[in-house]
């Protein structure tokens, strides 16, 4: 018997529960957890100032983060206003984040990233938002924080597979290498287009700061090099070095490299040739007493010739960062033979000889590096960044040529003028012709290196050398502003 009966019609759903089905879907769609768990509206505001001062810092982001766990919890910012106020305002699940767990962090251009804890939030007020104050001290970035002066030059241990190097292989030329040999390729008599090419050339081989070159220089100059092709030298050496071109190639960026490359060759040859102009090539008077010659009885070609090739690779080996372990093992056989050759290459008279130029050239350099470096790496260490900030944006001649002075009688390790000028580029938005001016300058030129300097060739040759490479600097950077136009980090591409 069939059942006729249509079935009872189910009720519609109420107007209030159809409203929490579809909310309830909603928070689960979006991933939020249903109203009433442990989501929690967070307020967070204060100011933010330079450290040990009321000055507030008009530029920059607060963030509030997760250490950590920067996959499970996406940073929320907030933008510092120019009173130096801010206001940071989140929704957080404390199921799953604990707030003890979250920081603040302050990051302004030319100050240092400041991070701190989230103080405990006090109960939630009226409108269900718990309000915190942190009022952030931001410490203002250094000169020093980017140069790294104390840890890169000569007040470490691994300075002096550089600088040893440097010393015993100037000492070696001055007392060992012919005169004949010097004047051949570097010599007032020798063809200008050879001598500039080997001075200018010698510095993609060397791997040498301001102050280390001087040895060198003393070296050539004293056996009889040519004024234009060893000023020229001077400045390529520490300049042209290829380490930090292809550095900067890859962090600055291609055109800054290549230009580099170009101008500090032109600039090394148009500086040789107004020293040898003004000056004339022979050394002429007061230039510094000339060291007694070397004994007629030095040894044979072949000894020198090893010698001077085995501390040169020790210089090169000595300026690449190794580790210690690979620095040895590619140093000792060369070490090795240098003691050999001392030995049973150089009689007793020939050894003192060597001695005693080493000993002179100490005299002359350490004396005045070590206090010069450790004044500048002091007032480094107390400048802020934000000296620099007149410069931004800024491509003028004045502005370029400011920053070659800057650049003149500062103290750049190998490798920091280019960290230093891609900071300055990205952080405080100098302009590039400044930048370029800087980068030509650093490397060639510093206080300390122009001090010990005097010592060799006198307080004319120096002025005249120090201005003529700080012009041609300034000249090349406004040049390169001109043709670049604004910078534009990789990193924003």
């Amino acid at each position: 018997m069939l059942n006729l009966r249509r079935p009872r019609p189910q009720p519609y759903p109420r107007p209030a529960a159809m409203a929490a089905v579809l909310a309830t879907a909603a928070m689960l769609a979006v991933g939020l957890s249903p109203l009433g768990a442990a989501e929690r509206a967070l307020v967070i505001r204060g100011q933010v100032t330079r450290a040990g001062s009321t000055r507030p810092v008009t530029a920059g982001e607060v963030e509030l983060r997760w250490p950590g766990h920067e996959d499970r919890f996406q940073t929320v910012s907030a933008p510092i206003r120019e009173d130096g106020s801010y206001l940071l305002t989140a929704s957080i699940d404390t199921a799953t984040v604990a707030l003890s767990d979250l920081t603040v962090s302050a990051i302004c251009p030319a100050h240092e990233v400041l991070e701190v804890a989230l103080p405990a939030p006090p109960a939630a007020d009226d409108g269900g938002a718990a309000v915190v104050t942190v009022d952030l001290g931001v410490p203002a970035s250094t000169l020093n924080g980017i140069l790294n002066i104390f840890q890169c030059c000569i007040l470490t241990w691994s300075a002096l597979t550089v600088m040893l190097p440097a010393f015993l292989l100037g000492a070696a030329i001055t007392a060992f290498v012919p005169s004949q040999s010097i004047l051949g390729l570097l010599g007032p008599q020798a063809p200008r287009a050879q001598a500039y090419g080997a001075a200018v050339g010698a510095g993609i081989v060397l791997s040498l700061c301001s102050c280390n070159v001087v040895p060198l220089f003393a070296g050539i100059w004293r056996r009889g090099a040519g004024t234009g092709p060893a000023f020229a030298f001077l400045y390529s050496g520490p300049a042209l070095d290829l380490l930090p071109i292809i550095f900067t190639c890859q962090v600055i960026g291609l055109p800054f490299g290549v230009f580099r490359t170009v101008a500090v060759s032109v600039i090394a040859v148009a500086v040789g040739v107004i020293m040898a102009r003004l000056f004339g090539e022979g050394r002429g008077e007061g230039a510094g007493a000339a060291p007694p010659p070397p004994s007629e009885d030095g040894p044979s070609r072949r000894v020198t010739a090893l010698l001077v090739g085995l501390l040169l690779y020790l210089l090169i080996i000595g300026s690449m960062a190794l580790s210690w372990r690979l620095r040895l093992l590619l140093t000792t056989p060369a070490l090795a033979g240098v003691a050999v050759l001392s030995w049973r290459g150089l009689n007793r008279e020939q050894r003192g000889a060597w001695r005693h130029e080493t000993w002179q050239l100490l005299r002359l350099v350490l004396p005045v590096l070590v206090p010069a470096v450790l004044i500048i790496g002091l007032l480094a260490m107390h400048t802020p960044l934000t000296v620099t900030r007149w410069l931004s944006g800024n491509n003028s001649l004045a502005a370029s040529l400011a920053a070659a002075a800057f650049g003149a009688l500062m103290y750049f390790p190998i490798l920091t003028e280019v960290a230093f000028t891609k900071a300055l580029l990205k952080v405080m938005g100098v302009g590039v012709g400044p930048a370029m001016a800087l980068i030509l300058t650093a490397p060639g030129l510093s206080l300390p290196g122009m001090i010990i300097l005097r010592r060799v060739v006198g307080w004319r040759r120096l002025l005249v050398y120090a201005g003529a490479t700080a012009l041609l600097a300034g000249l090349a950077g406004a040049l390169f502003a001109a043709a670049w136009g604004t910078y534009l980090c990789s990193c924003a591409l």
